[in-house]
């Protein structure tokens, strides 16, 4: 994703109005991804059987361990705009579970990590074996593709918080949907299901913050150009992180990184 700067032609248009850009957005991702991944539309219909569930859990858990976090922080330490790094900062200590600043506000939702280890204990799976998972090689580039564009150059503050408006649009449709398949169809409810309660209503409520940041700081040609770029590899990081799941509920078996390897920085 090593994209060269836009030329002349690219920005000699104006730029949009602020509602306008994000009406783009919501085209961007309608155009790109119309539907939501196939192996979220079979869990949320109840058609995959319960061990694919389970290889879901497993495989997500690094991401929800450590990728997102990584790649917040990294989009934190780049801004410079005071009330969007107070917004992220909030966003970070949702992920890091807001138990952490329980002698302020008295809250006590753990981190994502720990309500996603009880999901996969709701559905029959031992901490143990969530921890010796060695993680899809797509999955594991596609986040390590997300930590790169988060620290480095190729992203702007701006762009991470596009992409962090796709993830999250992506979190509240999709994860949403999910939850409601696996208490239907799975047996699945009340303290099994709390990841999802938790990550849902915390992306919902950034959801509004994010648009009015994009809306405004998003203002010249240029800045849309790139921050609509970083949207759609968003959405793209998304959706490959759970093709190989979609693989093996059609019966291949995808590839795994090397029992051991480290995240990509």
């Amino acid at each position: 994703m090593n994209n060269p700067p836009y030329g002349p032609d690219d920005l000699k248009e104006a730029p949009l109005s602020g509602p306008d850009f994000l009406k783009l957005l919501s085209e961007e991702r309608q155009r790109q991804y119309p539907g939501p991944p196939p192996f979220y539309d079979a869990l949320s219909k109840g058609t995959l059987g319960r061990e694919i569930v389970q290889l879901w859990v497993k495989n997500q858990y690094a991401y929800w361990d450590s990728d997102l976090v990584y790649s917040t922080a990294a989009i934190f330490c780049k801004t410079n705009e005071e009330d969007t790094r107070t917004h992220i900062l909030r966003k970070m200590v949702c992920i890091e579970g807001k138990e952490i600043v329980n002698d302020i506000n008295g809250w006590t939702t753990p981190a994502y990590e720990e309500l996603w280890l009880r999901l996969g204990e709701a559905l029959g799976v031992s901490r143990g074996e969530v921890a010796a998972w060695s993680t899809f090689t797509r999955t594991y580039f596609a986040t390590s593709t997300l930590r790169l564009l988060s620290r480095y150059w190729e992203w702007t503050w701006l762009d991470g918080l596009a992409g962090m408006y796709a993830g999250d649009l992506f979190g509240r449709d999709y994860l949403g949907a999910a939850r409601e398949g696996l208490e239907r169809h799975y047996g699945l409810s009340g303290g099994a299901l709390a990841f999802f309660d938790a990550y849902v209503g915390d992306v919902s409520e950034d959801i509004g913050w994010e648009e009015e940041a994009l809306a405004y700081w998003a203002c010249t040609r240029e800045r849309q150009l790139t921050a609509a770029r970083a949207f759609r590899n968003r959405l793209d990081i998304e959706y490959q992180m759970v093709l190989p799941l979609h693989a093996a509920a059609s019966g291949t078996t995808p590839l795994q990184v090397p029992a051991g390897t480290k995240p990509g920085v």
